[in-house]
C-alpha cells in the first residue's frame, strides 16, 4: 500500500509541476500542493511589506498596505499568497544567511522582521494576535530553524553530502526558485546602482 501511495503522490507532483511550468508559475502550486503529506512548517496570515531603506511599502501596492496575505513556510523558503485559495504564490523568499528579529507586542499585533546578514531589514511581517498570541512567536522560531536548514543546503547539495528529501520539499524548492524572481523590487538597490554609475562616470568625483 505504501508503494501505491508513493506512486500516487509522485504523480500528483508531476501533474502539478507540468501545470506550474505551462502557466509560467500562475498555477500548480496552491497551498495544499505545497503542504504535501508532511504539511507546512508554518501557515498563517500577516501583512507583508518590504523595506526600501527609506520606508516600508506594501508588496502588492500601496493600497494593500493593510491587507493580510497568506504565508506558508515549507522548508527554507517563505511563500506569500494573496489568499489561502490562490492557485500559486505571488512570490517566494529564500531563507539563507538572514537573521530574524521578534519585536515587542503592541496591543494585539506583533512584528517580525527578516534581516540581511548586514542587519538591513528586508521584510516586515505584521501579525494579528487576537486569535492566537503565539502566532508571531511560532513564525519567528520556524524562520530561525529554516534559515539554519537553508545555510546547510549548500553543503548538503555538494557531492558526497546529498540527503534524501521528500517529494514535497523538492517541489517546494522548484516553485521557490521560480517565484523568488517575482519578489517586489527593492528601490534601494537601484538607487545605489545609479549613484555608483555617476561616481564611475565622473572623473572629478572623489571615490
Amino acid at each position: 500500500m505504501s508503494d501505491i501511495r508513493e506512486r500516487r503522490r509522485s504523480s500528483i507532483f508531476q501533474r502539478a509541476r507540468g501545470s506550474f511550468m505551462r502557466s509560467k508559475g500562475e498555477r500548480g502550486a496552491d497551498v495544499d500542493t505545497l503542504r504535501g503529506n508532511a504539511g507546512a512548517d508554518f501557515e498563517g496570515e500577516a501583512i507583508v511589506t518590504r523595506n526600501t531603506g527609506l520606508s516600508l511599502f506594501g508588496c502588492f501596492g500601496n493600497r494593500d498596505m493593510k491587507t493580510k496575505k497568506y504565508i506558508v513556510v515549507k522548508g527554507p523558503q517563505i511563500f506569500v499568497f494573496s489568499k489561502d485559495t490562490s492557485s500559486s504564490p505571488k512570490f517566494a523568499i529564500p531563507l539563507q544567511h538572514q537573521t530574524v528579529q521578534e519585536h515587542d507586542i503592541q496591543g494585539y499585533t506583533q512584528v517580525i522582521t527578516l534581516e540581511s546578514g548586514l542587519g538591513d531589514v528586508e521584510y516586515k511581517f505584521k501579525f494579528n494576535l487576537r486569535e492566537n498570541r503565539a502566532t508571531a512567536d511560532n513564525f519567528c522560531n520556524v524562520l530561525r530553524e529554516q534559515i539554519i536548514v537553508g545555510n546547510c543546503e549548500e553543503v548538503k547539495d555538494t557531492p558526497g553530502h546529498e540527503t534524501e528529501k521528500t517529494k514535497s520539499l523538492i517541489y517546494a524548492k522548484i516553485v521557490a526558485d521560480k517565484k523568488e524572481k517575482d519578489q517586489p523590487d527593492n528601490p534601494d538597490k537601484e538607487v545605489l546602482g545609479d549613484v555608483r554609475d555617476v561616481l564611475l562616470s565622473d572623473p572629478l568625483m572623489p571615490l
